[in-house]
């Protein structure tokens, strides 16, 4: 045995000694090393991998605000039709009901506001030309 505990150099077999076998077991071991190759290219592919990672997170992103955006306008029917049968207490339980939501979800509402104030910027702006 050598130093490492292997017969031959061979991690355990005996080497062929049959040429058919010996360059079949050269084909095999070629193709590992192919497979290992390409396996270490794609781990590399920093770029590519980066992609992906941004791509995943933007697809992540949008769903979130799309449910987002639905959520404040199931909020914003609920508390129309709230208003129009019992004005006094829509109004509480409304605020109250946003104030919620905004803890539990804040980021479709830092959206919506800023699309306000962009909106009331760009009407602003208009006014005064």
């Amino acid at each position: 045995m050598t130093a490492t505990g292997s017969k031959n150099g061979h991690n355990g077999h005996a080497a062929p000694t049959d040429p058919e076998a010996l360059r079949q077991e050269i084909a095999r071991t070629r193709a590992g090393l192919g497979e290992t190759v390409e396996a270490l290219a794609a781990k590399a592919d920093v770029k590519t991998r980066a992609q992906d990672a941004v791509s995943t997170s933007v697809t992540a992103a949008k769903l979130r605000m799309r449910e987002g955006v639905e959520q404040v306008a199931v909020n914003a029917a609920y508390a129309g039709r709230e208003l129009r049968t019992h004005p006094r207490q829509a109004v509480q339980h409304t605020l109250q009901r946003m104030v919620q939501s905004v803890r539990e979800r804040p980021a479709p509402w830092v959206v919506a506001s800023g699309l306000l104030i962009i909106a009331a910027l760009v009407g602003y702006r208009k006014g005064h030309e």
